[in-house]
């Protein structure tokens, strides 16, 4: 063989070793973009995968939640000592009418029961007294009438003595 024949056939193999190597670069080019999209695939799957988990959690903490939620049986009514009406004016310069008819609610006791029927005057001068300084602005919302409630509530059961009232309940309230 000759030189040329040589030269040839070296020409080839580095010809053949330049084409394998462009061919080995297109594949792992070929290569690097499957395993990335392989790799976006599996970030979306994860990410799939805990969003669900813990919505499903949230759920599950929710729902258990909502069974925790015991009903318990609603109190007992309690007994109620009613009052006779009372009509006053408000202490506004321009003064406003109010009337009003007021039950005691208690829990049921005999000596408390008694000491009421035997204390109506007192009770209701106690009652009295409270509204004697109230203005329109104090009465006319709902919290205004709340707070007489308590007010009314409060100043009785510091003289009473055999037990405590529980709620003041307004039968009938009226405000020009």
């Amino acid at each position: 063989m000759g030189d040329d024949e040589r030269d040839d056939l070296l020409g080839d193999e580095e010809g053949g070793s330049q084409s394998l190597r462009a061919a080995s670069g297109g594949k792992s080019m070929l290569l690097k973009i499957l395993v990335g999209v392989g790799g976006v695939i599996l970030l979306i799957i994860m990410i799939t995968g805990i969003s669900y988990g813990v919505s499903k959690s949230v759920q599950e903490s929710g729902y258990r939640a909502r069974q925790d939620i015991v009903s318990a049986p609603p109190p007992p009514p309690l007994q109620t000592y009613e009052l006779p009406s009372f009509s006053k004016t408000t202490g506004d310069a321009e003064p406003r009418f109010i009337k009003m008819t007021v039950s005691l609610g208690y829990e049921f006791d005999m000596a408390l029961n008694n000491e009421l029927i035997s204390r109506r005057d007192e009770l209701q001068h106690i009652i009295n007294l409270v509204l004697q300084g109230k203005l329109f602005e104090d009465l006319n919302s709902m919290t205004g009438v709340l707070d007489l409630a308590e007010e009314i509530r409060a100043n009785i059961n510091v003289r009473l003595i055999a037990g405590n009232i529980r709620e003041v309940f307004f039968k009938e309230f009226i405000l020009n």
